[in-house]
């Protein structure tokens, strides 16, 4: 059981990887947006800015989720009612319905998959934020220059 908490361990760590690479995605991003928008009332620069934060955080999350249905299949967990991906999807974000239970010797994969998904969720949460507030203090300098 060690074993499998180590390797659970090092699969979390990867996907803290790809959440820090497209961290730094959207930031390119977002500037590069900002940029584009600067011209734009806050409607529409903040749609823009939020829509591709929340397309490159969906892409980040679906492909973390994948990396740990790829761990499952790797280390030929077998789940009663549940495919890799499903099992993996119900864990990451904690929904936890309960009907998908892997068998004996396995049933410590799905907190850490759970504690992962939630940490990785709640930095998306902060990187949402921060774009806000990053249109907010665009919209600030905005005003306090024409004023």
């Amino acid at each position: 059981m060690l074993n499998i908490a180590l390797m659970s361990g090092l699969v979390s760590l990867i996907n803290f990887g790809i959440h820090a690479m497209m961290t730094g995605l959207i930031v390119v991003v977002t500037r590069r947006i900002a940029v584009k928008t600067d011209r734009l009332h806050v409607f529409p620069r903040l749609t823009a800015l939020l829509i591709s934060t929340g397309v490159v955080l969906m892409i980040a999350h679906i492909v973390e989720i994948w990396v740990w249905a790829v761990y499952y299949g790797w280390i030929e967990m077998k789940v009663d009612g549940a495919g890799p991906f499903e099992f993996a999807f119900e864990n990451y974000t904690a929904l936890g319905y309960g009907d998908a239970v892997p068998r004996d010797g396995y049933r410590v994969i799905g907190p850490i998959t759970a504690l992962n998904g939630l940490l990785l969720i709640g930095w998306s949460v902060a990187i949402i934020f921060e774009v806000m507030k990053m249109a907010d203090v665009q919209v600030g300098r905005k005003h306090q220059r024409s004023g």
